[in-house]
């Protein structure tokens, strides 16, 4: 009778391995069906990531390498390779491998930089946040968290990176205490689960919303909360069974060891039907769990052991925690945490019982134990604080290139700035060049034309004056003439008055008058005076005016008149009866003109009045 339920667990186990089994054979299916695709490509990633979630470590290696080839022979550098990175770094992060976790994260890095797509650079932070959780550091997690969900373009097409980031986003505010911040962002997750195929991650958000519940309900204890813890835990459970394979073994046996574990801290234990209930998830987890997970080995026999002990059954509560120290013990590398809480049990159990012998066996191996713990942690906190070190040198160094190549970014926009303001500057000078030449040459052109101007301006008054002055000396020489003309009328006509008065004498004294011989003299005079009055007109204007000027003494009337008829050639006899005097008369006459004018006795008066007339 005890082989058969040994055998009904064997049985089952091997049912639940299968059933995940066949899920990779069929993604293997695929593979085989659709070789060197892109489809292909996607689901040896999936495939990997399964292999990963399940501890499958060589398998999921060697699967994410092989996608990582596929995707260089479409190109060197596109979202599937920077997945295949991510997958790769994954892995070793889980493996506490962190410097090969490393390598991968840098080269997802930079080939999520040269592609333009921004959701490869949201694997590649999501890369780097998953070591940085790995290593403790929730500021720097939440960094690159952040960073990759604003690098996701539409979270409805990537629906399963939306989920994981908020699943951990989740569990950095869970650590620090923030239920506002922790229901918020779990919840979100499930959106995200939910759109996504991957029913393990859905399983995993609906066991955390359980626990967000829990924080709830031990603040209020109000029955709403207590049935929200339970109610996202039957759905996690309902979804391995539904779909086999898809959700792991590992999930599934924590989602039963947590309702277990509830019943036994927030409901009536010793109530029959919840102490049967815990006992049914118990067994059901021990039966699905793999045979490396101590963590639900130790909770699930502790909590059978608290059951027999509550029952008063100490030596069944002995066994159970005996079974659990020897599964987890024999181990290659056992979980130190694990062991040490199943010896306290013990302890304690061996003391309520009085055998203080064992109590202290126990409490010996406790100790080395502790021992080992500590040098196992101080090991890994050595090795993550190296890892630390390492990104945070590495992280530094980039941000030194950073910063220098964003130096000599600006020193080159400030370079090509100076060579722009340059260019510009001699645009300017030669086009002011330009302009002042022009300017200069329109300038000279317009003074040259405002001196041409000038010039013909002046050549114009010059004209008008030289005009004028002839117009003036043209009416002086016309007034001249007219005033000779007057002159010489006024001689004639004197003349003509002592003709007639000589008459008239005559006549009075009764004088013998000879008219006839009379007339023909002044026929005589009047010829001889016609020619005269001619040589008058066509004397120079200025004649009497320059016969002023050179004589010393003031010229009377008579003076011109006898000056006029000696420039006129006129002899003795002939001005003597045109003025009806006497030769000797006229000889006198000449005498004091020469005198007037300061003439030496040599000089000739007639040829005097000429050069000066």
């Amino acid at each position: 009778m005890k082989k058969f339920p040994q055998l009904l667990f064997f049985i089952l186990f091997s049912v639940s391995i299968q059933a995940q089994q066949n899920f990779a054979d069929s993604l293997q299916h695929i593979l085989n069906t659709h070789p060197a695709t892109e489809q292909a490509i996607t689901v040896q990633q999936q495939l990997a990531d399964w292999y990963r979630a399940a501890e499958r470590y060589p398998e999921a290696i060697q699967m994410a390498e092989l996608s990582l080839r596929n995707s260089k022979k479409i190109s060197a550098d596109n979202l599937g390779t920077v997945k295949a990175y991510w997958i790769l770094s994954n892995i070793y992060t889980n493996t506490e491998k962190f410097d090969q976790a490393k390598e991968y994260i840098d080269k997802a890095s930079i080939s999520a930089k040269k592609q333009d797509n921004p959701l490869a650079l949201a694997y590649a932070n999501y890369a780097a946040a998953m070591l940085r959780s790995t290593l403790f550091d929730n500021e720097a997690t939440l960094k690159y968290l952040n960073l990759a969900l604003t690098n996701i373009p539409d979270p409805e097409k990537e629906p399963l990176l939306t989920a994981r980031i908020y699943y951990f986003l989740y569990g950095i505010y869970t650590e620090w205490n923030d239920e506002h911040k922790s229901m918020e962002y779990i919840h979100k997750a499930l959106t995200y689960a939910q759109k996504s195929s991957n029913k393990n991650m859905l399983a995993n958000v609906y066991s955390a919303i359980s626990v967000v519940y829990t924080f709830r309900y031990e603040k209020t204890k109000q029955k709403k909360y207590l049935d929200s813890i339970m109610q996202p835990l039957d759905k996690a459970i309902e979804l391995f069974h539904r779909y086999p394979g898809q959700v792991m073994n590992n999930t599934y046996s924590h989602c039963l060891n947590n309702k277990a574990s509830y019943y036994l801290k927030y409901y009536n234990a010793d109530d029959p039907v919840i102490k049967q209930k815990m006992r049914d998830n118990i067994k059901e987890a021990l039966r699905a769990t793999p045979s490396g997970n101590d963590v639900v080995i130790s909770n699930s026999y502790g909590m059978l052991s608290e059951l027999s002990m509550r029952e008063n059954n100490l030596p069944a509560a002995e066994k159970y925690l005996t079974i659990a120290y020897d599964q987890i013990a024999q181990r290659k590398k056992p979980y130190y945490h694990t062991l040490i809480n199943v010896l306290t049990s013990l302890v304690k159990l061996s003391t309520k019982k009085g055998d203080y012998e064992k109590a202290l066996t126990y409490q010996q191996k406790i100790t080395e134990y502790n021992s080992l713990l500590f040098d196992e942690q101080s090991a890994a906190v050595t090795k993550r604080l190296e890892a630390q070190f390492e990104l945070s040198k590495k992280e530094r160094e980039i941000e030194s290139l950073q910063e220098k190549a964003s130096g000599q970014k600006k020193q080159k926009y400030l370079l090509i700035a100076l060579i722009t303001i340059g260019g510009l500057g001699a645009v300017f000078m030669f086009r002011s060049y330009h302009f002042n030449l022009r300017y200069s040459l329109a300038r000279e052109k317009q003074l040259t034309a405002e001196k041409n101007e000038a010039a013909i301006q002046i050549k114009y008054e010059k004209e008008e004056q030289a005009r004028l002055k002839a117009e003036q000396e043209l009416l002086a020489l016309q007034q001249q003439k007219l005033q000779n003309e007057v002159m010489a009328n006024q001689l004639h006509l004197q003349h003509k008055n002592d003709v007639l008065q000589q008459l008239k004498e005559k006549l009075s004294n009764q004088e013998p008058v000879n008219i006839q011989q009379i007339i023909r003299e002044e026929t005589l005079n009047d010829n001889d005076f016609e020619k005269a009055k001619f040589h008058i007109q066509e004397m120079h204007p200025d004649f009497f005016g320059n016969l002023n000027k050179h004589a010393k003494q003031k010229l009377t009337t008579l003076d011109l008149k006898y000056c006029a008829y000696l420039y006129l050639g006129m002899d003795t006899k002939t001005i003597a009866g045109l003025l009806n005097v006497e030769p000797k008369s006229v000889r006198m006459t000449k005498y004091r003109l020469k005198q007037k004018f300061d003439l030496d006795a040599e000089k000739d008066l007639v040829n005097y009045i000429k050069e000066i007339g």
